[in-house]
């Protein structure tokens, strides 16, 4: 691609690699690692996909270049669950300030609440080409290999506590600073007993690392060993530097809640060099993708479309492509109703400019991106007949493959038309109908013929 033209993967796979530089004599000589992070606390979202996207498209930059460069995925599946997304039954309340883990998925297909939503996911990463090395918190922390970072940050606890209260606006606590800091820990224990997180420690004894803590919800007062047992993590705050400097990380992007002043990512670059002593990774800040009616998505309260539900109705290229066309800082919205006809015939537009050489350097450079991968092409349809003229079709012919094929070969005059060449454009169609259009928009074709009307 031309240096003269810029593009938002472009400048941001530059910034890296700046970053990379300061801490190896070439820059490549380093592993670049690039993170990604998601709290499967409900149904994963094409909100969320944007952090996962962004980071795999950077990645995929720097592998052109010719660098080192992975993409690790931490799956936040330690968190305690919140609160109760729509669709999940209400006697799940119970399970609130559990382990997302620790959890039973609510319709029993999945070992827990956690693996659904994870599956689910990782499933839809396959036929977009994203692929990623994941870490699950809910083994990496009982495993014990955050222990001699736990331990750290609880000794350094009231450095900690300084360096968040500074972010914090003036005020907003009316307990007295120093009593504050002497409470304070960085860590949320799980009971033992209700394996609830609504605890408080009581104690800490430094030289044993014995945690002496007392239950909220069930009243249970117990105390461990952080050299035995890890039960609990640390708060958000301290557990994201810490995994900047345990994983090396050098690019992690982020939504406009962890960018503002006193947010999770200024304080974090002081608690990871003060307290871990790292250096905290360069950070590009992306705008939220919401759907019609939604400019942001929550996993928590419901509502957005999964991935898997966006690839049934639109193709893998052309979903990646919504994600590089708009700047990475640009909200932008995905809508499966009749603004999807409009996406696919922009599509095809840019296909044929690209084809016949009229598309700018930035646009072929975009359409190869989202059509292919460092090691995968993404699956397209080789006969691409227009989605507008398809779905038409099909609506007419209430979904008769045969009868939608005959008609279509009939409208573009080509014998290059089958079953498989316009898939996988024809399965989409077909959901897109069953799906996402209403059906009082729907053509009914009587089985016989209305001899009163006529």
């Amino acid at each position: 691609m031309n240096g003269n033209v810029k593009h938002w993967i472009i400048k941001a796979a530059d910034l890296v690699i700046r970053h990379a530089e300061k801490q190896s004599e070439d820059g490549k000589s380093l592993r670049i690692v690039c993170a990604s992070g998601i709290s499967p606390s409900g149904a994963i979202h094409i909100g969320n996909l944007r952090e996962v996207m962004t980071v795999h498209l950077v990645v995929e930059e720097l592998l052109r270049r010719g660098y080192d460069a992975e993409h690790i995925h931490s799956w936040d599946d330690f968190d305690r669950l919140r609160k109760i997304p729509a669709g999940i039954p209400s006697e799940f309340e119970e399970h609130i300030g559990r382990a997302l883990t620790g959890i039973p998925d609510p319709f029993g297909e999945y070992p827990s609440y956690a693996d659904r939503h994870i599956t689910e996911f990782e499933a839809a990463l396959e036929p977009l080409g994203i692929h990623m090395r994941s870490i699950r918190q809910s083994q990496a922390y009982p495993s014990g290999l955050y222990r001699e970072q736990i331990k750290t940050a609880m000794a350094q606890r009231s450095h900690i506590f300084d360096i968040l209260v500074a972010a914090q606006t003036p005020g907003r606590n009316p307990e007295p600073i120093e009593q504050r800091r002497k409470n304070y820990y960085p860590f949320q224990v799980y009971c033992h007993n209700c394996k609830r997180d609504i605890t408080k420690i009581d104690d800490y004894e430094e030289s044993s690392a014995t945690i002496t803590y007392s239950c909220n919800s069930c009243d249970h007062q117990g105390s461990y060993s952080l050299n035995d047992d890890i039960s609990g993590k640390l708060v958000w705050k301290v557990d994201w530097p810490m995994r900047w400097k345990h994983e090396q990380v050098i690019f992690e992007p982020g939504g406009p809640d962890h960018a503002t002043p006193g947010s999770s990512f200024s304080t974090g670059k002081e608690i990871v060099s003060d307290v871990f002593n790292g250096r905290a990774p360069c950070f590009v800040q992306y705008a939220f993708v919401g759907m019609a009616g939604q400019s942001k998505i929550s996993s928590s309260i419901g509502g957005g479309a999964t991935p898997a539900e966006a690839l049934r109705v639109i193709e893998p290229a052309i979903l990646r492509w919504l994600y590089i066309r708009r700047d990475v800082k640009q909200n932008f919205s995905i809508n499966l109703d009749e603004e999807l006809v409009r996406v696919y015939d922009e599509w095809d537009k840019l296909a044929q400019r690209v084809a016949d050489g009229t598309a700018s350097e930035k646009q072929v450079w975009e359409y190869q991106v989202a059509r292919n991968t460092s090691n995968a092409s993404m699956l397209e349809t080789q006969c691409p007949v227009s989605f507008r003229v398809l779905s038409s079709v099909a609506d007419i012919a209430n979904g008769d493959v045969e009868q939608i094929i005959r008609i279509i070969k009939a409208h573009i005059d080509s014998d290059d038309v089958d079953e498989h060449t316009i898939e996988p454009r024809l399965t989409c169609a077909l959901n897109w109908l069953n799906e996402h259009v209403a059906p009082e928009d729907r053509t009914t074709v009587r089985d016989t013929f209305h001899t009163e009307a006529w």
